[in-house]
């Protein structure tokens, strides 16, 4: 039987062989996570997705691991650094988290879909877990995908694998609110009925909140991209309010929101802008109106939303010249 310390001396050799590399695929995936996450929000509400948790484990719970699945019988004991490597898949891990389930949704669909390119430089290294789809027992939602991930070292490049999970913020809070980690193989507590009960009513519960969101997220979605926004000719806006000062707060590809000299928050949906500027087809509010631009506007206040509809041309000197620059019209000044 290989002994503590030759389990600890072994663990600190992969440490000092890997780390460097382990550390350089921890930053190259987080990037690679972080691009498909731009790619899906396009620069709007950027806090619905984030891949910043991430860790790579302490050697000494990596030792504790190890040691704990020779004690199982579940691997034979190690005798290699690869072989450390090969029984620990989560020594590199980063977490991804979601607003909600249709985030989660969209990034998992963007993810799938670049790691399964032959193109792609991030690859699979065995088939993701979705226990979104399919909950595990104790309620436990999260979606696991183990990334192989290149990095170069000065013995010529080395694949690393990484693992990455996708939940929503209220299932990974779920894993706080019942201790799950406590209730792990080879942990201190080992889990009633009563508890097990317990956690899978919680994970029902939040649930349902997390589906409830998704349904504000779709009433928000409903109001700011009518059918009416991709319209051939756009709304005009309503002339019997008075005109008022509105500073933007907030701006993305299909509205923009702006606090009025009340303190009140309006919208300013995409078929406002398209009315003052001209435009038929459709657009992106975010490059023509940024935040901290002061807007006149008019008042709409409806039984569904506060609008406020632009009365004049956008006034932000550095949207135009992005906006020229993204069909190449003119050079940026």
């Amino acid at each position: 039987m290989t002994t503590s310390t030759s389990i600890d001396d072994l663990v600190e050799e992969v440490y000092l062989q890997r780390g460097r590399a382990w550390q350089a695929a921890l930053v190259t995936t987080q990037n690679f996570l972080e691009t498909i996450a731009d790619e899906i929000l396009d620069n709007v509400d950027r806090d619905r997705l984030n891949a910043q948790s991430a860790r790579i484990k302490d050697p000494a719970r990596a030792a504790d691991k190890l040691r704990r699945k020779i004690a199982e019988g579940r691997i034979t004991e190690p005798n290699t650094v690869d072989e450390v490597v090969d029984a620990l898949g989560d020594l590199i891990g980063i977490k991804v988290l979601c607003k909600s389930p249709r985030d989660l949704h969209a990034f998992v669909e963007a993810l799938e879909l670049a790691c399964r390119d032959p193109e792609c430089s991030v690859r699979f290294a065995k088939d993701p877990m979705n226990y979104v789809a399919f909950p595990k027992p104790s309620g436990y939602r999260a979606y696991h995908a183990v990334l192989l991930v290149r990095v170069a070292t000065h013995q010529g490049d080395m694949d690393v694998k990484v693992e990455v999970q996708v939940k929503t913020r209220l299932q990974d809070a779920w894993g706080e609110l019942t201790h799950e980690d406590m209730y792990k193989p080879g942990e201190a507590l080992k889990p009633s009925k009563t508890h097990e009960n317990q956690a899978r009513h919680m994970a029902d519960l939040l649930l349902q909140v997390d589906l409830m969101a998704d349904d504000l997220a779709a009433q928000l979605d409903s109001q700011t991209t009518a059918a009416k926004d991709v319209a051939a000719e756009p709304t005009p806006v309503p002339k019997d309010s008075a005109i008022i000062s509105a500073r933007v707060t907030r701006t993305g590809p299909r509205y923009a929101l702006a606090v009025g000299p009340d303190g009140r928050r309006g919208l300013i949906p995409a078929r406002s802008v398209k009315a003052v500027i001209g435009a038929t087809d459709r657009i992106d509010v975010d490059d023509y109106l940024e935040v901290g631009d002061v807007v006149q506007v008019v008042v709409e206040d409806s039984e569904d939303a506060l609008y406020y509809h632009l009365s004049s041309q956008p006034p932000s000197r550095r949207s135009r010249r992005r906006r020229r620059g993204k069909v190449g019209a003119e050079p940026a000044e």
